[in-house]
């Protein structure tokens, strides 16, 4: 069995749509899909109801919250509008969205085949405002959309039965690191322990990220039966722990791929062209950025050199393990990355070495000197740093007219 995120990656489950299309049929069976959207901040309401009037009049659409204020405005949206497809369902201020999607709104779901969830957001500090307005725009803009959006995404459902859920893609920001493959943020554990509770046959790994990050998403009823159809009470949810990364609802977050898995389904993205294009553009722009500022420390530019990385340090320490003196040979910025990881490893090199033009006395306190003053002995044991292929293979040749050949390559 293989890890739902490898699965996405290689079935290409990524489906990129219009924001907005004209509609090839007037409206959908009854019973056929349904939205549910949670919505607790009552200050941003009016947000999310430009959202709410692009959904198809011949979709159900259920708006669960725990607060009068809220339930107040959204009935006078409803008279306003008079749209006759929207309903209310109120539930007691404990486990928040999760509750609203599994307990306040579980009861209705097995009525359709094809349910959406989406909830508000709210920035928690200042400085995370722009981030969390473009979190909003992926989830609610993502899967709801604008004229015709829906129609397009159950088109994706239909035309491919082995998709059980599709998600929002990763949040993007200045602040969030989600999108970089941190998104398990301590509560790997928890999701375990809940796919073993609900006996689920999945492959959970935690160096892979999950798919589902929030509790945002569209899904077919069949591929998440199992987790509707677990008693879940109030009482499972305490929302003193929310500040704790193991808690329940955070477990519930990233579980959907894996419940789908267990049901024999496959779990995708799907966003609109117009955020396609500023993810793109924001992840073009971040990324430069992150490793030009990183190079110093990081030396490594590449995918297929990050891919190498992991083996390269294994062998490395290894040849190091095996002698009792060590001395890198490349004092450039490979040659400093080197150091700190045998630092780190309780390996302290004894000097650099450089071919010519020595012109510092050490490095973090580590004497550099010129290969001409090296001392070959059968305790001393040299790793090459360098991993440009031309310099290398010029320190090679050195080594080897010296007829030295206790020398590990870092870099191959």
């Amino acid at each position: 069995m293989k890890n739902v995120y490898d699965i996405k990656q290689e079935k290409g489950l990524c489906f990129i749509l219009a924001n907005e299309m004209k509609p090839v049929r007037e409206s959908y069976s009854k019973r056929k899909a349904a939205i549910i959207l949670y919505l607790y901040y009552f200050d941003t309401l009016e947000n999310y109801f430009k959202y709410i009037s692009c959904i198809d009049t011949g979709i159900d659409v259920y708006i669960v919250t725990p607060l009068d204020s809220v339930r107040d405005k959204v009935k006078d949206y409803i008279k306003n509008t008079q749209r006759t497809n929207i309903n209310i369902i109120m539930k007691p201020n404990t486990g928040r969205d999760i509750s609203g999607l599994l307990i306040a709104a579980g009861q209705v779901v097995p009525d359709y085949e094809y349910v959406c969830f989406v909830h508000d957001k709210k920035e928690h500090s200042a400085e995370t405002k722009d981030d969390t307005t473009l979190w909003v725009e992926n989830i609610w803009g993502n899967l709801i959309g604008g004229t015709g959006y829906i129609q397009q995404i159950i088109e994706l459902f239909e035309q491919n039965k082995e998709l059980g859920v599709l998600a929002p893609p990763a949040p993007i920001g200045v602040h969030f690191c989600t999108w970089y493959g941190y998104g398990w943020h301590g509560s790997f554990r928890t999701t375990k322990n809940l796919a073993d509770r609900l006996g689920l046959k999945c492959d959970l790994q935690e160096t892979k990220p999950p798919i589902t990050i929030g509790t945002a998403l569209w899904f077919r009823t069949a591929a998440l039966e199992k987790l509707f159809r677990y008693a879940w009470t109030y009482e499972d949810f305490d929302d003193v722990q929310l500040a704790h990364s193991d808690y329940l609802s955070y477990g519930v977050e990233r579980i959907f791929a894996y419940v789908a898995q267990d049901a024999g389904y496959d779990t995708g993205e799907v966003m609109s062209s117009e955020y396609a294009r500023k993810q793109n553009l924001f992840l073009q722009s971040s990324l430069t950025e992150i490793f030009h500022s990183l190079h110093a420390f990081f030396p490594f530019p590449t995918l297929a050199e990050v891919r190498k990385l992991p083996a390269n340090l294994q062998g490395m320490l290894e040849a190091a393990s095996a002698k009792k003196n060590i001395y890198l040979y490349g004092a450039g910025d490979a040659g400093r990355f080197c150091l700190s990881w045998l630092r780190k490893n309780g390996i302290e090199p004894k000097a650099f070495i450089v071919s010519s033009g020595k012109n510092i006395s050490d490095i973090d306190k580590i004497p550099v000197i010129n290969i001409s003053d090296y001392t070959d002995d059968e305790n001393n044991g040299i790793i090459v740093t360098v991993v440009k292929e031309t310099p290398r293979v010029q320190i090679e040749n050195i080594l080897k007219e010296r007829k030295i050949d206790n020398y590990f390559i870092f870099w191959k």
